[in-house]
């Protein structure tokens, strides 16, 4: 076992009501009982060697701790094989004694202390037996009223104490849960005016690059007008010199040669330099047109 625990409940036992409150530690057992009507209390402290003694003149030992378990499970009624009885010394001599068949015993005097005595029984069930634990409980008296309501405002000022913490520790996470929402908030808002600055670069980026490429395109389009013009076939030297020859003959007064051939009588003689440059000129002008 680890830190005690308490245990309480409501028994209706053939004395009457009672409650049972019973306190489990490492190795002692604490059993109180009080009676509904009176508010007579007995109260009995028992360690463990004293119950594991007592089990064992039973015939039926049982270690503490699973003394604990059964006593346990008789007061939360979780298991039918335990179950609870409250009797006086002169109740468990009578069933001492028809368990042994022996001659019932006088009742002790009223004055005697087994008299005041009670004895919480915890009793296990078997297939075929039924084994009676008897925890002996001394007379404790009435509560005392001013004790027991020093004891109740004692434990109401623990209860507000608790509650003030708790309602405390509930502010406090309030306060981390706010603080972290406006963080969140803050880094978010960052964002957004990161990205929001992010898109306004890349917007201008975007008409910086739109304005290059119209800019390429018309440097283009003026490149390949001036290419064009460039291209336009010159006059061969030899056609020059037939042009100024003919122009020397005409100021002389002498005829050309061509003129004075008949028309169509001779077709013109194939040129295969001019050829060769002429398509050579109409490939260029087709790559500079791709």
């Amino acid at each position: 076992m680890g830190e005690p625990r308490c245990l309480q409940a409501d028994c209706a036992f053939r004395p009457g009501a009672h409650t049972v409150r019973v306190t489990l530690a490492r190795a002692a057992l604490r059993v109180e009982v009080e009676a509904h009507g009176t508010a007579d209390l007995w109260r009995g402290e028992f360690d463990a060697a004293f119950i594991e003694d007592l089990t064992r003149k039973t015939g039926n030992f049982k270690q503490f701790g699973i003394f604990c378990s059964m006593l346990e499970s008789a007061l939360t009624q979780s298991s039918e094989s335990v179950s609870l009885e409250l009797l006086t010394y002169s109740d468990l001599e009578t069933l001492h004694s028809r368990k042994v068949g022996a001659i019932t015993r006088p009742p002790p005097s009223s004055s005697s202390p087994l008299n005041t005595k009670r004895y919480l029984i915890l009793i296990y069930s078997v297939e075929f037996d039924r084994i009676h634990y008897p925890l002996p409980l001394p007379y404790a008296g009435r509560p005392d009223l001013v004790a027991l309501v020093r004891e109740l405002q004692e434990q109401l000022a623990q209860l507000r104490t608790q509650r003030l913490d708790e309602t405390q520790h509930l502010r406090d996470a309030l306060w981390r849960a706010l603080e972290e929402k406006r963080a969140a908030e803050a880094r978010h808002q960052r964002e957004y005016q990161r990205l929001a600055a992010e898109l306004t670069q890349a917007k201008a980026s975007e008409q910086r690059l739109q304005l290059r490429v119209k800019n390429l395109t018309a440097e283009l389009a003026s490149y390949r007008r001036g290419r064009q013009k460039s291209a336009s076939p010159a006059p061969r030297p030899q056609e020059r010199r037939s042009a100024s020859l003919e122009s020397h003959r005409s100021s002389r007064g002498h005829p050309s040669p061509r003129s004075l051939s008949p028309a169509g009588s001779r077709p013109p003689r194939f040129d295969p330099t001019a050829f060769v440059r002429a398509r050579q000129r109409r490939q260029k002008e087709a790559e500079l047109r791709k």
